[in-house]
């Protein structure tokens, strides 16, 4: 019941000196409103990024020729490259070669740039598809002449009619299209399968193509098995063929999109310090005016003590003020910085990551309220302390 008079009595000191307590309050508000949205935003970025690389699944191990080892030797990657690693590496579960370039391909009367890049029957990711099916085995082996179309290349190609069964010509050759992809939206990361105008075909069909070129090795490896084991096997199988002077690298696709999501972390984490230093600036602004209330309410203390009130009265009547700044100060910070966040979560998040994503609000919102009433028992307590250690005779005597 006390707590609850001394915190009436401090909302009432507040309003009394509204215009004094509003300027108080301001870094409060600033750094609260910052820091929830920061974080908001940031578990929001990290969330839906995660669900986007989620669609496209654990893509496994790239083994990528190091051209950047400047002392080494280049080399190029070829065929017995595949079938040695596939025979050798017993940590490897499937290895595939993975083929991409250009092609100028002839539609009615335009001739259109398209990205040509292999895919395999060994599916990992969760794609959907818009009309047809993806590659299967009888593809792969037999090396056919089939075909998956990205939507925006199926909408160039055949415009809204269905694609199914219809006929692309690459080098000379007709292949037939039997899948589209649905339109992907995981934003910055829909690159992963490829430009707007991707057409797919096995790798074994594409091996066939004239001047064809394997870029990197994609691995996967067994369960259980650690990537960079897996990633010193097949590099020691490839130096076996092309001597130990040649130089080779592995990118684990899981590896990279934690470190992805890691820096983003990071990131939010740093820029929300900005809003630590607010706070902390607040809880100073406080602390100021709580000494200069002290000073100004000198013989009200005086009374108080006369008529019987303890120190510890007159420590929880400065200490509650202070609080009550801070959280008032908090919680309209806190509404800010859910509008903000909320506000740009759709717009910025979306594009960024393809897909918005829930917030855990009860963490950041607790989190927040909590550290107000911290900020305020930290910078409160000194001018309530000094308050409470007044003499009732010297208060009375003050002027």
């Amino acid at each position: 019941m006390k707590l609850f008079e001394f915190f009436s009595s401090a909302v009432e000191a507040l309003w009394a000196n509204r215009t004094r307590s509003i300027l108080t309050m301001i870094g409060i508000v600033i750094g609260t409103a910052a820091v929830i949205s920061i974080f908001a935003l940031g578990q929001s970025a990290s969330s839906s990024i995660a669900a986007s690389l989620g669609i496209f699944g654990n893509q496994g191990i790239f083994m990528f020729p190091d051209a950047g080892a400047r002392r080494l030797r280049t080399v190029q990657l070829d065929w017995r490259d595949v079938a040695a690693v596939r025979e050798a590496c017993s940590r490897c579960l499937r290895v595939f070669p993975v083929y991409d370039r250009y092609e100028t391909i002839r539609s009615g009367h335009s001739n259109d740039a398209y990205e040509l890049s292999s895919d395999t029957d060994y599916i990992v990711d969760k794609l959907p598809m818009s009309e047809g099916r993806r590659f299967n085995a009888d593809d792969v082996d037999g090396a056919r002449a089939v075909a998956n179309l990205l939507q925006p290349a199926k909408q160039r190609l055949f415009g809204d009619r269905s694609a199914i069964g219809k006929y692309v010509r690459i080098e000379d050759r007709r292949y037939q299209v039997v899948g589209v992809y649905a339109p992907i939206s995981a934003g910055i990361l829909s690159g992963a399968a490829g430009s707007d105008y991707t057409i797919f075909i096995p790798y074994t069909t594409f091996h066939h193509i004239g001047n064809s070129q394997i870029l990197f090795l994609q691995v996967f490896a067994r369960p259980g098995e650690e990537p960079a084991r897996v990633i010193d096997d097949v590099i020691g199988i490839l130096k076996r063929l092309h001597g130990p002077r040649a130089a080779f690298e592995g990118q684990d696709f899981s590896q990279q999109a934690n470190i992805f999501l890691n820096v983003i972390a990071y990131v939010a984490v740093g820029i929300s310090a900005i809003g630590f230093i607010a706070l902390v600036v607040g809880g100073i602004g406080v602390m100021n005016i709580m000494l200069v209330s002290v000073v100004e309410r000198t013989r009200e203390i005086g009374i108080r003590k006369a008529i019987g009130a303890s120190r510890r009265d007159i420590l929880w009547q400065f200490l509650t003020e202070a609080i009550a700044i801070t959280l008032l100060g908090g919680l309209i910070g806190t509404l800010i910085g859910v509008s903000a966040a909320l506000a740009t979560n759709s717009f910025l998040i979306g594009k960024f990551a393809g897909q918005t994503a829930s917030i855990n609000w009860f963490s950041i919102l607790f989190a927040s309220v909590a550290f107000s009433v911290l900020v305020g028992v930290f910078f409160g307590t000194y001018p309530a302390t000094r308050a409470a250690s007044l003499s009732p005779i010297e208060c009375l005597r003050h002027e």
